[in-house]
């Protein structure tokens, strides 16, 4: 283990001081890009972006139907129709005027007139058709043709054309939206440091928002370690090469799996100064090599290139040999991440320390927990587990499930009965990390933090669909 062991605040504190002077050092050029709305999906606003409209830009139908005088259908029933000449269409995107051209002055007749409308198709709010002030629907009306003998309503119908009849009263403004009553005009719809999703695209492009201003994903690469991933047909699975590579790219970075390095202190030290001088590269990270085993190589590589180590070991559980330095490059300073080599313990440390610092590479500030109530089997648990003994001096991480009950309340619970970072199980059934903090107490009613195990992974639970599984 290292000698010199920091708590997880402190790291935390260190990791922001890091990337804020990375940042610094970067050119504006490559910090932020502008590119088409469809390319956006994955990537982090730049900055705040506001309605340049308001939405709807004008007041339309919600229906296929058509658009009436609500007042002229005051006394329809049954047996005494409400009957109204169709003198025109409107379909969505139409200018109503065109269709309104016959409703002149001279169209002053015995037959109320309408207007057939499809939805999103616009309302005439001036001239001759600004009477219109309800859409009714198609199928509460009935189609009459004059001359097809329509008995009890065809009737004394003044000359050829379609006409409706409506046999209810329809209130005013029935099925009609009215201009901005969805989207405001200068209402906030994305905010800087979100990570933009496909729901996104539908108030953004509703808006006339065709491009975005997002920062530049984060350059990673990522190793695995150890002779026994490298050589021969592996005797271990590269679990942590593959995971590392796809939640990197989770968090809007750009990430490349290099390959496994070899336990050998020349070997590693080459590598990783010839990557630096030949890639623009933010971060690198491997995985393995960081305890103080007889094959641990790692800071003993970097250091041989000039690393400035900003902490190696850290009151955390699990993951504490955790290591996180600074590499000289061409380019500036990059930081370095050297994870455990345990999956459980190297995903822990990726989303706990490396996710992080891509968060303040990417302007998104610090991500705010979900406090939950720890579910009452837990506590019983934590009482007679190792968490009781560790839990004054050290932060601890664990897989599990928060749901929200139909109280409203947050509750969760650690996943799989068996701990530890070598048990991959707990993941199958997570939708979160818990936190249990250092100096956070145990027992009866603890209370902890929960953390989205992968970007959207808390939606359902926030719903309260899920339950817990044993």
């Amino acid at each position: 283990m290292p000698s010199v062991t920091i708590s997880y605040a402190s790291a935390l504190a260190k990791l922001h001081v890091a990337g804020e002077k990375v940042k610094c050092s970067l050119q504006p050029a490559d910090c932020e890009e502008h590119i088409p709305l469809e390319h956006v999906v994955g990537r982090v606003a730049a900055r705040d972006y506001y309605s340049p409209i308001a939405t709807p830009e004008h007041d339309t139908s919600a229906m296929d139907g058509y658009a009436v005088r609500s007042e002229a259908t005051r006394w329809a029933s049954p047996s005494s129709p409400a009957v109204f000449r169709v003198r025109g269409t409107i379909a969505a995107g139409d200018d109503p005027s065109a269709a309104l051209a016959k409703l002149g002055t001279d169209d002053v007749e015995d037959v109320e007139p309408c207007v057939e409308i499809m939805t999103g198709g616009r309302f005439p709010v001036s001239g001759p058709g600004a009477r219109f002030d309800a859409c009714v629907r198609v199928e509460d009306t009935a189609l009459i043709r004059a001359g097809h003998g329509h008995p009890g309503i065809g009737e004394g119908l003044p000359g050829p054309g379609t006409y409706i009849a409506i046999t209810k009263p329809i209130p005013a403004q029935s099925n009609r939206r009215f201009a901005g009553e969805d989207i405001q005009k200068k209402s906030l719809i994305l905010r800087a440091g979100q990570l933009v999703n496909s729901s996104h695209l539908l108030a953004l492009a509703s808006v006339g928002i065709s491009s975005l201003s997002v920062h530049s994903k984060p350059r990673v690469k990522i190793w695995s370690t150890g002779n026994e991933v490298t050589s021969g047909p592996a005797k271990v699975r590269d679990v942590n090469g593959l995971y590392l590579t796809a939640a990197t790219r989770e968090l809007g970075a750009e990430a490349a799996f290099i390959g496994a390095l070899k336990d050998d202190v020349d070997c590693i030290a080459r590598t990783i100064q010839d990557t630096l001088a030949n890639n623009p590269i933010d971060v690198l990270i491997t995985s393995g090599g960081v305890s103080i085993g007889k094959f641990d190589y790692i800071r003993d590589a970097v250091e041989k290139i000039g690393a400035t180590i900003i902490f190696h070991g850290l009151a955390i559980r699990p993951g504490h040999p955790v290591l996180f330095a600074l590499l000289p490059s061409p380019r500036g300073k990059v930081a370095f991440f050297g994870l455990p080599g345990n999956p459980g313990a190297a995903a822990a440390c990726f989303r706990f320390l490396v996710a992080p610092y891509l968060r303040d590479l990417l302007s998104q500030g610090v991500e705010e927990p979900v406090a939950a109530q720890l579910e009452s089997a837990q506590d019983e648990m934590i009482e007679s587990d190792h968490v009781k003994r560790t839990s004054c001096d050290r932060d601890i991480f664990r897989p599990g499930l928060l749901r929200t009950t139909c109280d409203g309340e947050n509750v969760a619970a650690e996943t799989g009965s068996k701990k530890g970072p070598a048990h991959l199980a707990p993941f199958v059934h997570a939708n979160c990390w818990i936190h249990y903090k250092r100096n956070g107490g145990h027992g009866k009613n603890r209370r902890v933090h929960c953390y989205p195990i992968a970007p959207g992974s808390l939606e359902e639970s926030r719903l309260g669909l899920s339950s817990f599984d044993s």
